[in-house]
């Protein structure tokens, strides 16, 4: 019986669109939230805009950091696992 086109079953070998999505989603928040942080110190110390700039480049490096550790590292890492144990 051939494979449904619809639904081709499990994709091998990379993310899955849940990953991805969280990804995604996780990169968005990570900055929000160092985003308030740096507007919460400069409230606190008087240097705007400085920390919340500080703190909107912190977001984005950990981030994407975390993103590409997520999308690229793992799944590669994973990989290589899996070929290591079919020998």
């Amino acid at each position: 019986m051939p494979a449904d086109p619809m639904h081709p079953g499990p994709r091998q070998g990379g993310p899955q669109m849940g990953d991805m999505m969280g990804a995604g989603l996780q990169f968005a928040v990570v900055i929000i939230v160092f985003l308030f942080a740096g507007m919460w110190a400069d409230r606190k110390l008087g240097t705007a805009p400085w920390l919340m700039i500080a703190g909107v480049f912190i977001g984005l490096t950990t981030g994407f950091w975390s993103m590409y550790t997520r999308l690229v590292l793992r799944p590669r890492d994973e990989a290589r696992d899996k070929d290591e144990r079919t020998k």
